[in-house]
């Protein structure tokens, strides 16, 4: 979710979101809110595994902060886990061209 916020905003090339993710589970006073309060992200993102052949540097050049790179910097560049919780849900609920 985060690569398709980046991309949405025009940050980042389509091209480059990822599809196979992780799946990052919500917390609420450092309790996991359940496996519906979660959003996909990729490994980057998620775990801060740099694109293949991607130095750290370049990766986060191309793809922004993640997770790794403080919670706040991540929630500031893309939303609250809430707000992408909704994204998520907006995005694999729309209908699909036939």
């Amino acid at each position: 979710m985060a690569c398709l916020s980046r991309a949405m905003r025009g940050e980042m090339e389509w091209s480059f979101i990822v599809h196979g993710c992780d799946y990052h589970h919500t917390k609420s006073g450092n309790i996991r809110r359940g496996h519906m309060a979660g959003f996909a992200l990729c490994t980057w993102h998620h775990r801060g595994h740099p694109a293949m052949f991607w130095s750290h540097d370049r990766t986060r050049q191309v793809y922004g902060p993640g997770l790794m790179d403080g919670s706040k910097l991540f929630r500031d560049a893309y939303g609250t886990d809430d707000e992408l919780i909704v994204l998520q849900t907006r995005h694999v609920t729309l209908p699909r061209a036939a």
